[in-house]
This record gives C-alpha cells, sequence and structure tokens, in this order.
C-alpha cells in the first residue's frame, strides 16, 4: 500500500473514543485504562515492554538507526466536587486514541516507518507527575526526538498548529497559610485579622506581574482557592490560599518567587500576621524545537494535511517539558473548534469532535511516515 494511501479507521476511532470516554480516571488510578489500552495493544500484535500499574510503553523496532517517541496522556479531570466522577475534560481520549490509531495503521500496513516507534502512555499529566515517572523508567532511552499532540477549542476544527520554540508556560504552585488570632467580628483591633491580610496578599501580589518585572515578558500569578472562617461574625484565625504564578523567562520566576516571598514578610509586620509560604515545582515552559517544528509544517503543507499558521504562547502548564529538556521534541495543537465558540478545556461542557481525532491520527500516520527524512 503507497504511503500516503494509510490512512486511521475512522470506524475504529468512534469506538476507541467511546471506550475510553466510559473509562475516564484520575492521575495514577487509570488502572482500567491502562488495562484497555493493552489489552488494545496485544490484540493488533504489539506486546509494550514495559506495563506499569497505571501507564505502559513499548517499541515497534523496525531496525532502524533513529527512534522517534509519540506520547498520550491518559488521566482525567474531577467532572463534580466530590471528585466522585471523572471526565476527559481535556481530552487526553482523544491524545490516546489518536496513538492507538497510528500504531493500529502501522500494524496493517505491509509498508513500515523507516524509523522505529516508541509508544508512551503517561499516567498523572493533571497533577504534573507522571512524565517524571516515565522518564525514570527509562522511557526516553535510544529516543532521537518526542511528538505530542492536544485538542485545542480556539482552533478551527481538523487543523494543526505548530508553534516553534516557547510554546506553553512554565506552572509552579503556590500555598499560603495566613495565622493571626480570632476575635468578634465587631472587635477586630483586639485580635489579627487573617482574612484580611490574605486579600492583602492576593490583590498585592498582581503588582509583581505588573510592577516588578520587565513588562514585555509574560507573567501571570492567579489564585483559585481561599479557606477560613465559620461564621460571618467570627474573624478566623486560620485563613489557606492556594494559587498558581506561570512564566517563560528564567528572569521572571526569580521576580515572582522573590516578590511573593517579599510581600510575605511586609504582610506579616503590617497585621501581625505569621505567613507560611510555600512554591512547589510544577513544571518548566515547553519547548518546541524550531527545526522539528518546521518540518511538521512542511510536511503538513507536501501531505495537504490542514493547518493554521500559529504564534501564540499559552500560559497553560504540560509536563511534555519534562521530555523536551532531554530531547527534541513538538507539542502540537489539532483544533476542536466546531461551530465558532467551541467550550473551553477544562469546563464541563469541553468535547472532542470526531474529524479532530481522526486529523491527529492522520498527522501521526504522514510524521511517522516521513519523519526519517529530517534525519537525512
Amino acid at each position: 500500500m503507497p504511503v500516503n494511501r494509510i490512512l486511521p479507521d475512522e470506524g475504529l476511532a468512534v469506538r476507541l473514543m467511546d471506550d475510553l470516554a466510559i473509562l475516564a480516571e484520575p492521575s495514577f488510578k487509570e488502572y482500567k485504562t491502562t488495562k484497555y489500552i493493552t489489552a488494545f495493544l496485544e490484540k493488533i500484535g504489539i506486546s509494550p515492554s514495559h506495563i506499569f500499574e497505571t501507564g505502559c510503553y513499548g517499541t515497534l523496532d523496525f531496525g532502524a538507526e533513529k527512534t522517534v517517541a509519540f506520547r498520550a496522556d491518559i488521566d482525567a479531570l474531577p467532572a463534580n466536587p466530590e471528585k466522585t466522577e471523572y471526565r476527559h475534560l481535556c481530552g487526553h481520549h482523544h491524545n490516546m486514541t489518536a496513538l492507538l490509531l497510528l500504531l493500529e495503521a502501522v500494524q496493517r500496513s505491509e509498508a513500515k516507518p523507516k524509523v522505529n516507534i516508541r509508544y508512551i502512555f503517561q499516567p498523572a499529566e493533571e497533577i504534573v507527575s507522571g512524565a517524571k515517572f516515565m522518564i525514570e523508567k527509562g522511557c526516553l532511552e535510544g529516543v532521537d526526538c518526542i511528538f505530542a499532540a492536544h485538542a485545542e477549542n480556539e482552533i478551527p476544527m481538523g487543523k494543526s498548529a505548530v508553534k516553534s520554540g516557547p510554546c506553553m508556560a512554565g506552572s509552579h504552585h503556590i500555598a499560603v497559610t495566613f495565622t493571626g488570632k480570632a476575635t468578634h467580628a465587631a472587635m477586630p483591633h483586639l485580635g489579627n485579622d487573617a482574612v484580611t491580610a490574605a486579600a492583602d496578599y492576593v490583590t498585592k501580589a498582581q503588582m509583581i506581574v505588573s510592577r516588578l518585572k520587565d513588562p514585555t515578558l509574560p507573567g501571570l500569578i492567579s489564585f483559585g482557592s481561599i479557606h477560613g472562617g465559620s461564621a460571618d461574625n467570627i474573624i478566623p484565625e486560620k485563613v489557606e490560599l492556594k494559587g498558581t504564578f506561570r512564566y517563560f523567562h528564567t528572569e521572571v520566576k526569580a521576580v515572582i518567587e522573590k516578590g511573593l516571598k517579599s510581600l510575605a514578610v511586609s504582610i506579616e509586620e503590617l497585621y501581625g500576621v505569621k505567613i507560611e509560604l510555600e512554591i512547589k515545582d510544577g513544571t518548566h515552559p515547553v519547548l518546541n524545537d524550531p527545526s522539528l517544528a518546521a518540518f511538521i509544517c512542511d510536511l503538513a503543507d507536501a501531505e495537504s494535511l490542514p493547518r493554521v499558521p500559529y504564534d501564540k504562547l499559552t500560559l497553560g502548564g504540560e509536563d511534555f517539558s519534562e521530555y523536551v529538556k532531554l530531547v527534541k521534541g513538538v507539542f502540537l495543537w489539532t483544533g476542536a473548534n466546531e461551530k465558532g465558540n467551541h467550550p473551553p478545556l477544562h469546563s464541563g461542557d469541553f468535547y472532542v469532535p470526531m474529524p479532530t481525532v481522526t486529523a491527529s491520527a492522520n498527522m501521526w500516520i504522514k510524521l511517522a511516515y516521513g519523519i526519517d527524512k529530517y534525519f537525512v
């Protein structure tokens, strides 16, 4: 079969998407999902060399000099506050399906890629732990470059988008605990107000990114959780904040971290509270290799795969960054915007249209059979 006629099985795509959607599971608890993936691979004649409690990887070895990796993350997000129901609100069932469709297409085709294919089904992307886990288990050994795809709600359905260089932001987490002295709400002078101290911290933290960093360099501080108190007329002893900050440049990261620490000291002094600030490492920025990104764009044009020019930075984080710290790689987007106003990623209404799935799988197939030209 000519390479240009190797296409993803659209009927299989529907079945895989439906099955994986039903199995949606939380990070590092993707037990049923992992069993489903390994069973499917065995069915098409592939035996993964490394199967873990959650996640797996292996290699289609064609005796080639180069090995190219494709990574799909497999965890889902909570769909209710109680975290008793999980759904693929970030579209990871799309990522898995596209990779499984690539592997199935290679298996049924007489023509084989001129590179070895390392397939990586990674757990726990949503808690930015899975990439490190898989790397520690050896998934990048012998790999020359790596790719990942993700559905994107702002890009027209079925069109790919590749950004050269910085692609996604470094993402770190903040936990701040304010401990004051509880008092009656009508007598704040008799206590130390942890609520007002926390509120002041939230608002003044924005001055770090608007006044302390270089305004030409992207940076963000956001707080998404604040908890404290039990009654409307009691100023509580303790308030807890949780948030995140994002950056692309190490100098911005340094400014934000220094600012958060300095702000804690000044708030402590002003309000007479004790502040415990914890900055938790998350992900580094995702940096797409410029030469690989250019190759993918040229390949897409040569194969008449629809794509859109793309130079947009996103402040979302991705632990794919751990892979591209070690080998060349590209994280690409596939458009999911079906009707012009698609629900955003992580929202309860987000979904992935089937043309998005087949477009990603087709891109992977063309890349698997064409990437050898990059190494010439």
